[in-house]
């Protein structure tokens, strides 16, 4: 398994699809993972330290998790079929749950848990951004080039 580290949420054009960026800092590589647009919505709100009146989904299965006294200890995204990505949430007492990729990530933004990913996934479907050895690119330029790869790909683009 792979640490890969929650880079945010873009909106895809003309879609509006909202697209989950991954990021395994070691590699370069970015596991984009579409998602719908409450789970984006509850994953930005976390993210931007907005509280809600009410709990949501996610902040009811983390008050659950406390109350029995289990703690989230770490998500794990454990394969991909036909662009779908499974996911498992790890939990104190040894149990495994399988999730959705968005709710799990969803639920590690909220806990700051570390998020995983079998090298195989990230193998099938992570993306590259790639510099040359002897030029440094700009964040901004590397932010350019990547917002022009999104706007290319299809879900389809990631089926096996």
């Amino acid at each position: 398994m792979l640490e890969l580290e929650f880079s945010g949420i873009r909106i895809q054009l003309p879609a509006n699809q909202p697209l989950l960026l991954l990021r395994h800092a070691e590699q370069n590589l970015y596991l984009p993972l579409w998602i719908g647009a409450p789970e984006a919505s509850a994953i930005a709100m976390s993210e931007q330290g907005l509280t809600p009146p009410r709990p949501m989904t996610h902040d009811l299965i983390l008050s659950i998790f406390e109350a029995t006294g289990v703690k989230l200890e770490r998500v794990e995204i454990i394969s991909v079929h036909n662009a779908v990505f499974v996911a498992e949430l790890v939990l104190s007492n040894g149990k495994r749950i399988d999730s959705r990729s968005s709710d799990a990530v969803a639920l590690a933004v909220r806990t700051q848990c570390p998020i995983y990913c079998a090298e195989e996934v990230l193998n099938d479907a992570g993306v590259a951004i790639e510099l040359e050895a002897d030029e440094e690119e700009a964040p901004e330029e590397q932010l350019r080039e990547f917002r022009e790869f999104l706007d290319k790909i299809d879900p389809e683009d990631f089926s096996s």
